[in-house]
């Protein structure tokens, strides 16, 4: 049985997700309106799942693209194929 997707944008398994590497993942947030990089934290006492906290806010591919490379020093290819500004109401 496959565990369905989630629409909380902190669930390890949110519907917008772009790219994850390393504890490090990038969603598309639930609005459509911004990228947001995420980090993965420890699950919380009485939690299976582990959360993930929000590292910032962006609109443009090139900002994106300069922290993912900051935090995980790896060049992403689904970042690169994003659009250069995100355009209102994008899906993931």
């Amino acid at each position: 049985m496959t565990a369905s997707l989630d629409h909380r944008e902190t669930a390890d398994r949110y519907h917008g997700e772009i790219a994850r590497r390393d504890g490090f993942r990038v969603i598309l947030c639930r609005d459509g309106i911004q990228w947001i990089p995420q980090k993965r934290m420890a699950p919380v006492r009485g939690r299976a799942a582990p959360r993930w906290r929000a590292l910032g806010y962006f609109t443009t591919r090139a900002a994106l693209v300069r922290l993912w490379h900051a935090k995980t020093g790896a060049a992403c290819s689904d970042l690169d194929a994003l659009p250069e500004r995100i355009k209102r109401g994008a899906c993931a």
